[in-house]
Formats: structure tokens, C-alpha cells, sequence
């Protein structure tokens, strides 16, 4: 059965000429002034290992610290002759609702289920730029 080796978030990832998945501006935590606030751009990285050929359903969801599901995604894919596979979610305008821990979760089914985590807090009155 399939897992998930690793889950990131970063601001960029795209393949490279070589089929890398290369990964730019890891982070774990985003500012904000206030809430609620939308993060505009951001990408989840993440590798998935298992036989050749196998079937896969994968489901994404980024959860609140209410235990609320913010985004969900699923799909469908076809491991490749490697057994492993390098793959991007791009994030547009991630709506944020809460201060605190929020979690990344990438189900595989089976009970293979990997876990990232952002924190969501607020801005420092002493690094804010002027209105």
C-alpha cells in the first residue's frame, strides 16, 4: 500500500527538466494583521511511495484549529514504473479564519495518513509597515 514519505509547505514547487519536484520557501508559520486574512500564494509538496502501477486515491485537506476543514482536494493517480511519485497542490488566496496551529493531512486510505502543520499568528506590532 502506498505512503506519503514527506509533506511540505513552501511558497513555490514545480518540476524541474529532470522530473525533481524542487520546492522554494519552506515555512511554517504565516503573519497576519488580522483575521480573517488570505494567504495568496503558497504550494504543498509531497512524496508518495509504492508499487509500480499502483492505484491511488489521495485526499488533502488543510484543518482549522476548530477542527473545521478549510480546503479539501482529492485525486485519483497511477503511480509510475519508479513507485514513487513527487507531487505539487498550488494554494490560491487559503482562506484564514483562525489564529493558532492548523494542520495539513494527506490521506491515502488504509489508515496511511501523513501530517504537516502551519501556525497562523499575528503580525508584531514592531514589524508592521506602515497603512
Amino acid at each position: 500500500m502506498a505512503e506519503c514519505e514527506w509533506i511540505v509547505l513552501c511558497d513555490y514547487a514545480f518540476p524541474a527538466m529532470s522530473g525533481k519536484l524542487c520546492l522554494i520557501g519552506i515555512f511554517d508559520v504565516i503573519f497576519t494583521r488580522g483575521l480573517p486574512a488570505k494567504h495568496e500564494r503558497a504550494a504543498i509538496g509531497f512524496n508518495i511511495i509504492g508499487e509500480p502501477g499502483e492505484q491511488v486515491h489521495l485526499k488533502l485537506e488543510i484543518i482549522r484549529p476548530t477542527g473545521g476543514v478549510i480546503l479539501n482536494a482529492n485525486q485519483d493517480l497511477t503511480l509510475p514504473d519508479s513507485g514513487a511519485a513527487q507531487l505539487k497542490i498550488e494554494l490560491k488566496d487559503l482562506p484564514l479564519f483562525d489564529l493558532g496551529r492548523h494542520a495539513i493531512q494527506l490521506d491515502l486510505g488504509g489508515g496511511q495518513t501523513k501530517s504537516a502543520w502551519f501556525t497562523v499568528t499575528l503580525l508584531p506590532e514592531s514589524v508592521r509597515p506602515p497603512d
